[in-house]
């Protein structure tokens, strides 16, 4: 049962341009028998500190499908609203947090094509923010990584790997300071492809939070099998 104060905003109104057409939704296509969006919501209701439920939705139809799904589900307590998303993730995201401006505690903002995330993951990075106001989940990369010359492919750098970071979701944020962020790069038309980006601009730090399970973006048709292997391994 939910029992805290914080808001989460799940993320599902993408277009899945990268599946392919095999899967038309990847939000409420199915893992094991379930919406993929239900794995994600069950690991968040599972950690107690979520009170209120923001999902961005992409049209009357999907909003369908996800509405029909959620009945389904025993996550008694929470409030949950539906938001129109916008053409991009950044306007879905403002859109999401403008319904919550007079929040005064944590709002995680969470893919919702990422289902592997876990309980324990999300306390770590929310017990961070809890402390600095500022944290993402990431992890340390694994991988050398070359930065391309902006025109062709020819290699421009080769960072220190000891310093890079892949950016994961879920992001946790006060909401006063995230609200902000994106109303100014909003303002200012700065596009920005995840919320630490735009934190930053206010002079915010972000705490790096090292998650060391697999958290993957279903971004391919072949994710699929991975996560669901993944899945059946846990259970």
């Amino acid at each position: 049962m939910s029992t805290g104060g914080d808001i989460l905003v799940l993320l599902a109104a993408g277009l899945a341009r990268r599946m392919q057409k095999v899967v038309d939704d990847k939000i409420t296509a199915k893992l094991l028998g379930k919406p993929v969006f239900f794995y994600s919501l069950n690991a968040f209701y599972t950690t107690g500190k979520i009170e209120k439920v923001i999902i961005t939705y992409r049209d009357p139809e999907q909003l369908e499908k996800i509405q029909s799904a959620y009945a389904t589900f025993n996550f008694s307590n929470w409030k949950v609203e539906y938001v129109l998303g916008g053409e991009s993730r950044q306007a879905s995201v403002l859109a999401a947090l403008e319904t919550c401006a007079n929040h005064p505690g944590l709002v995680h903002i969470h893919d919702g094509a990422r289902p592997l995330i876990t309980p324990a993951a999300i306390n770590l990075v929310r017990a961070q923010a809890f402390k600095s106001g500022a944290a993402i989940l990431a992890g340390r990369a694994a991988d050398t990584i070359k930065i391309a010359q902006k025109s062709g492919n020819a290699v421009e750098t080769s960072p220190d790997r000891s310093l890079v970071w892949t950016a994961e979701t879920p992001q946790v944020f006060r909401t006063s300071v995230i609200l902000k962020a994106y109303r100014k790069v909003n303002a200012t038309g700065e596009k920005v492809t995840d919320d630490s980006s735009a934190v930053a601009t206010v002079g915010q730090e972000i705490s790096l939070v090292e998650n060391t399970d697999v958290n993957i973006k279903l971004t391919r048709p072949s994710d699929f099998t991975i996560a669901e292997a993944i899945l059946k391994s846990r259970a």
